[in-house]
């Protein structure tokens, strides 16, 4: 940020997320019911909650985060976290109020995420974020192959049977 008047800069302070919070919206929080922030994560805006640290994004713009995060080697605090809420929660699209649906992330992380399709979100709880991007990436060659597999594949690397 510049100041017009005098040209200085300034950066404004993150949370142990790195996000940078700007100002609130008339958006409620689908876990804790408070308003939630637009806000910006490696010059990605997304809306995040003050209180419970969530946040909404775009579901096309988290594997491009994903990528620029796992290039930093970031990692937060609060990789660890686990959520609070547990299995069977019903949360509400903060944009158009329908239920979001859980599912099982795809990538690493042992993560569930919840969507709303029809507004293409996803909101992520406190630290999922930081799991997917702390997860150990797939060998995508060795997807699908057994056990068996992949020992045949190393006693032929190495000669040995």
């Amino acid at each position: 940020m510049i100041c017009d008047y005098c040209g200085s800069q300034a950066a404004p302070p993150t949370d142990e997320e790195g996000v940078v919070v700007l100002d609130p919206t008339k958006h409620n929080c689908p876990a804790c019911a408070t308003f939630l922030s637009h806000a910006s994560l490696e010059s990605r805006d997304l809306l995040y909650c003050t209180n419970c640290h969530g946040m909404l994004l775009e579901m096309e713009k988290l594997l491009p985060l994903l990528e620029v995060l796992r290039e930093h080697r970031y990692w937060s605090r609060s990789s660890n976290t686990p959520r609070v809420a547990g299995v069977g929660r019903l949360l509400h699209c903060p944009l158009c109020r329908d239920d979001m649906d859980e599912h099982l992330y795809g990538g690493g992380g042992n993560v569930d995420v919840d969507s709303c399709e029809s507004c293409s979100v996803l909101w992520l709880d406190r630290g999922e974020l930081s799991r997917m991007v702390a997860a150990p990436d797939r060998d995508p060659r060795e997807l699908g192959t057994s056990a068996s597999d992949t020992l045949e594949m190393d006693s032929a690397r190495t000669g040995f049977n």
